[in-house]
């Protein structure tokens, strides 16, 4: 038994726009994943509410290391997880 065109067509229109939103929701707030599924199954309408999803904001170097030093301070950390963490954002900021 052939597989009808029209099966191959739709297929392809799939995967491509998973794909695609794929790689644009890794950008925003929606996600890599959730992008991918959501341009898979709605096609061109999904890929429209990947794009109106909002982008992700980046976490700036100072706040994220005062967030850690407020977290030590409380407790809620220990010093080697402190530590740790700001061994992390160091090496981000220089990667």
């Amino acid at each position: 038994m052939e597989i009808p065109d029209i099966v191959w067509i739709v297929l392809l229109h799939s995967i491509l726009f998973g794909v695609a939103c794929y790689f644009i929701g890794a950008s925003r707030q929606i996600g890599a994943v959730a992008g991918a599924f959501i341009g898979l199954i709605l096609g061109v309408i999904g890929l429209v509410i990947v794009l109106c999803s909002g982008r992700k904001e980046p976490i700036h170097f100072t706040d994220q290391l005062q967030k850690y030093k407020a977290l030590f301070d409380s407790g809620s950390i220990t010093a080697t997880e402190y530590i740790n963490l700001k061994g992390k954002l160091f090496e981000q900021k220089i990667g």
